[in-house]
Formats: structure tokens, C-alpha cells, sequence
């Protein structure tokens, strides 16, 4: 779990925690569209191919992140070659490579320590459509170019709002994550008031054309984009390193023994939320994130200035003009001094 993983995490758990004390709120992570998908069944082929028989039960995150940094330098942008029996047996029955289930043991400990609320981590359950549902759904709405029926590409189509074709599935009949995700959303169309999609920002341009998608099919979508964070001034993907000492793990280690399980989850939250905003022009710097945990001290020791009815009122303030709270403004205006908040009840039900 890399800086840039912790930053997005932590701001949609606020996300879900805050906007749960104003409206009904369910968090949803898909564990299929998390796993089949061409770069994770890569990685597994990657494994079998190249380290067979490797043990995986007594390996560390950094470990089996150096073996995902390999697999991206060995296939140097070529194709991931044919993965079908990987995705049939995730298709069939949630089937886990030992890999990917040590890292989901070690991230459900990460979840833990950091005090994150669990959306369902660890759940295997169906889409609730198959892909030939959604696909026929987009098709009768216009939203997408198939060419099955001769053997072809699928596309995304929302042209209609300036926005490039997209394949959703290859001629070999291969879904991309986007299809994935349009699995789990279109057929939820219609029993919520408000979607919040929350993502990378590398991932902003696919986002966007699932928004437009979910908009055209009813629903009323907000979207989140989350900037990287920066390590030795760098802004890359986790695929390529230079993540090493700096993972939620080595974070753990170095401030639990020292500050606390309440200090350390409302300091990360501080740091990743309101020092490094939403953007990506911060750098990681270790030294603010103590003065982060040395703030989170003095807010947990500070006597409440309101009551557990002002809490609504306060997150409601952090909301507007969207429909969810902002973490931003919220942690933001936790840092400004003098200024009258809810005291540990806030922090204890939405920050720790």
C-alpha cells in the first residue's frame, strides 16, 4: 500500500464516514473489478511463469510489489498474451492467485491500522449483471459501438458529449475495467439519489466517460479525482517503484509504537487529506507528517466545543454546493485555530 494508495483510501473512507452522518451512504468496492482485469491476471501469469512454486504465505507488501515492478519492466508495454483461464476462474468462482490473496491479508491489517471502515475488501461476490447485459443495455441506449455479432471490439460511445471512443472489450471477447465497473453501477441506477465516483487522477479521462454513461443512464454522478503523491519529486505509477520504506506498513511500524492508534489514524488523515490537498503538487515529507501526528494530539486532547447535535450542521457546511462532504474543507478547517467545532465525537465517528 504505496503513499499515493493511502491518500485515495483515506479520502474516500472520509468521503463515505462524513456523508454517512447526513444521508444513507453505502461504500462499494468491487473485489472483481479489483482482480479481472489484464494487468492483475498478467502479473499472475507473470508469477507462474517466472517464480513457480514461490511461496507467498510469509512475504511482506514490498516484496511482492518488487515482483509487480519486474513483471511491469519484463513486459515493457507488450501484450499480457492470452489470460482466459485466469478470468474464467475468477468468473467462475472468485478464484485468488496466492499473490494477490497475501497482499488482501496484509492490506486488511493496513485497513485496520489505519482505522478505515471496511467496504468489502475481502467479499467475493458476482456483478450484479453480466457483461452481455450491460452491453446490451448500452447498445439499445446508444451509449456504445458493438461489434460482436461479426466478431469484433466493443466501444464506449459518448461521442454525443465530445468524448473519445472507448473499448470496453476486445475482439477475443476481453473485458477492460471500465465494463467492470459499468457490472457493478448500471443496474444500481435508480435506487440512489447521488453516486460520488472517486479515482486516481491519472484515471480522471475513463471517469469522466463513466459519468457521462451513468448520467445519459439516469443517474446523478459526482466525480472525485485524487492526485498522486509525489516521492523524490517524482509523480508515477506504483508499477514503476520507488515507493520502498515509505508504504502503509514502514508507517505503521515507525508511528503506532509511538503515538497511538487514535493519533495515528486522525495524523494520516491530516497529513494525506489536508497537507497534501487533492492534488499532486506536494511532495511526501516525513517531517510534516509529524507535525501532523503532534496536531492530531492536541485536537484529541482539546475539550469538546459542541455538542453531538451540532455535528449534522458542521459536516453540512463541508457539503455544499455536493452532495457529499469534501474531506478537504472538512480536515482543513479541523487545522484552523480558534475556530468552534464538534469536539471527539466528530473525530471519533468520521476521522479515527
Amino acid at each position: 500500500m504505496t503513499p499515493s494508495h493511502i491518500k485515495g483510501l483515506l479520502w474516500a473512507d472520509v468521503i463515505s464516514r462524513a456523508t454517512a452522518v447526513l444521508a444513507d451512504v453505502d461504500h462499494l468496492h468491487s473485489h472483481t473489478v479489483a482482480v479481472a482485469n489484464a494487468q492483475t491476471l498478467g502479473f499472475w501469469a507473470h508469477l507462474d511463469a517466472h517464480h513457480p512454486g514461490l511461496d507467498f504465505s510469509g512475504l511482506d507488501e514490498e516484496h511482492i510489489g518488487s515482483l509487480y515492478v519486474e513483471f511491469q519492466r519484463r513486459r515493457d508495454g507488450g501484450a499480457f498474451g492470452d489470460l482466459s483461464a485466469y478470468h474464467e476462474a475468477v468468473a467462475r468462482d472468485g478464484w485468488l492467485h496466492p499473490a494477490s490473496s497475501r497482499v488482501l491479508d496484509l492490506w486488511t491489517r493496513r485497513w485496520a491500522e489505519l482505522g478505515m471502515r471496511d467496504p468489502g475488501l475481502t467479499a467475493r461476490r458476482p456483478p450484479p449483471a453480466t457483461a452481455d447485459e450491460v452491453l446490451d443495455l448500452l447498445a439499445r441506449r446508444g451509449l456504445c459501438i458493438d461489434h460482436r455479432p461479426s466478431g469484433g471490439p466493443v466501444y464506449l460511445d459518448a461521442t454525443r458529449h465530445g468524448l473519445p471512443l472507448r473499448q470496453i472489450m476486445s475482439a477475443g471477447r476481453h473485458a477492460n475495467y471500465l465494463l467492470g465497473l459499468l457490472r457493478e453501477l448500471a443496474p444500481l441506477v435508480g435506487s440512489y439519489d447521488s453516486v460520488v465516483l472517486a479515482c486516481d487522477r491519472e484515471a480522471v479521462p475513463d471517469y469522466t466517460l463513466l459519468a457521462k454513461v451513468l448520467t445519459d443512464l439516469g443517474a446523478a454522478v459526482t466525480l472525485v479525482g485524487i492526485g498522486r503523491v509525489r516521492l523524490g519529486g517524482d509523480l508515477k505509477s506504483s508499477r514503476h517503484g520507488g515507493w520502498e520504506g515509505r508504504t502503509a506498513a514502514h508507517l505503521a511500524e515507525e508511528f503506532l509504537p509511538r503515538v497511538g492508534p487514535a493519533i495515528y489514524r486522525l495524523g494520516v488523515r491530516l497529513y494525506y487529506i489536508a497537507v497534501l490537498g487533492q492534488g499532486d503538487r506536494e511532495p511526501f515529507r516525513p517531517e510534516l507528517l509529524w507535525r501532523c501526528m503532534a496536531r492530531a494530539k492536541r485536537l484529541l486532547d482539546r475539550p469538546a466545543t459542541g455538542t453531538g447535535a451540532d455535528l449534522p450542521e458542521f459536516l453540512a457546511r463541508h457539503a455544499r454546493p455536493h452532495p457529499h462532504v469534501d474531506p478537504y474543507r472538512l480536515t482543513t478547517a479541523l487545522l484552523t485555530r480558534n475556530r468552534p467545532a464538534p469536539g471527539r465525537e466528530l473525530l471519533e465517528k468520521v476521522l479515527i
